[in-house]
């Protein structure tokens, strides 16, 4: 079905781009019809690793009058297709901007395109506070999903404790998955630098056995997280 699936947090550094880059693996992996779109211009590692394979496009996210349409073709494709956007850090104002100017949660409605946030966290009390932000604002109409990224941290008790957000997240359906932690930082480290994408390494000829398991493993646990959801 039409729908566009950003994959943010507002905060850098905790892994947005690279669960972003696991969704596009689920897709190839289940033969899913989609469009990835990167509009981290500071470092589109998603284009980067998926411009030729997976026909990436660009978009840009931005306040700024020259810029007002350039993220258009985005909600165009979804129309038709089924879209993942990886965004950049601190984007929710222009994201906010470019769909209240565009009045695009009604355009949605009435064209039949949900909207998806992939709020990625590392449990950190910013990232939390930035999450209660996003939640308050789109409330129902925007389907969120936390991101919970054991890959930053296995220590989730700030956001069980945190009463208040609990019953945000209960009050709009928000949706929670733990995401796995890749092991082996070295293996991680060359897939970034050799640009691969999570499928190609597992048969890349510098991985050996268990490098290209690791891979295997992340891939799987990956996947059940994306399918507890439901929503793919």
């Amino acid at each position: 079905m039409p729908a566009i699936h950003f994959f943010g947090g507002e905060k850098g550094g905790v892994g947005k781009s690279f669960i972003c880059r696991a969704a596009i693996a689920y897709h190839r992996s289940h033969d899913l019809e989609f469009v990835p779109f990167d509009t981290d211009r500071s470092n589109p590692d998603v284009m980067r690793i998926y411009g030729k394979i997976a026909g990436c496009k660009t978009a840009v996210f931005s306040e700024g009058v020259r810029y007002e349409d350039t993220a258009n073709h985005v909600f165009n494709v979804a129309t038709e297709k089924r879209v993942l956007v990886n965004l950049p850090a601190q984007s929710f104002i222009s994201l906010r901007g470019w769909i209240e100017k565009n009045e695009l949660l009604d355009l949605a409605e009435e064209n039949g395109i949900d909207f998806y946030i992939w709020f990625v966290s590392d449990c950190g009390y910013d990232s939390l506070k930035l999450l209660n932000k996003s939640v308050s604002y789109f409330q129902d109409r925007v389907q969120h999903i936390l991101v919970a990224n054991y890959g930053m941290t296995e220590d989730w008790e700030p956001l069980e404790s945190d009463a208040s957000l609990q019953k945000l997240l209960k009050k709009y359906g928000v949706k929670v998955i733990e995401f796995p932690k890749f092991i082996g930082n070295s293996d991680r480290n060359r897939i970034d630098s050799l640009s691969l994408s999570f499928e190609a390494a597992t048969e890349h000829e510098e991985f050996g056995l268990i490098s290209r398991q690791r891979v295997k493993t992340f891939l799987r646990k990956a996947f059940a997280a994306f399918d507890e959801v439901g929503v793919f």
